[in-house]
């Protein structure tokens, strides 16, 4: 049976033993970045480790993926290499957000207890770009000079329709 990353852990509890979590993340599971993929065929690599720093829990995430996400010239798939390293707080109250140095985002877990597929979904949906597109047009599913040649307007046969509508 697969496990269930949406499942809540107790962050108090593996940030006192110093819980090291090293697992696959299907993009299937991760109802948030499957909206932004051209195809939840894959697989996050993951690491979550936890530590207590100033009586706060501490979440270590290390994410490393090839998302496909779709290109918006082409609509085309478009991979990005994702390598991404980041360290948050753990807290259970928003005010106690307030007493923490800054440099460490910190992430709500209510009731001390988080899912480890919100954590990861959080930081892959952070180095999503605004618009993905391929870095060269070369390599986009459509051209330069295709694009000169076939210019698409939305009202292109509407004079001509007219025209056949007052015969």
């Amino acid at each position: 049976m697969p496990a269930d990353w949406s499942r809540t852990v107790d962050v108090e509890r593996l940030a006192d033993v110093g819980e090291v979590r090293e697992f696959d993340l299907p993009f299937a599971e991760m109802p948030r970045l499957g909206a932004e993929l051209a195809t939840v065929e894959g697989v996050v690599r993951c690491r979550v480790s936890f530590t207590r720093e100033r009586k706060f829990p501490v979440a270590d995430i290390e994410v490393h993926a090839r998302l496909p996400l779709r290109c918006q010239r082409c609509l085309q798939p478009v991979p990005l290499e994702v390598d991404e390293r980041s360290r948050v707080w753990l807290v259970s109250e928003p005010a106690a957000a307030d007493r923490l140095e800054a440099g460490i985002e910190p992430v709500l877990a209510p009731e001390g207890r988080i899912a480890l597929r919100d954590l990861v979904e959080e930081e892959l949906l952070l180095a999503v770009p605004l618009v993905p597109r391929h870095e060269n047009e070369a390599d986009c599913g459509r051209t330069a000079s295709t694009e000169a040649d076939v210019t698409q307007t939305p009202f292109a046969g509407l004079g001509e329709l007219l025209k056949r509508g007052r015969s």
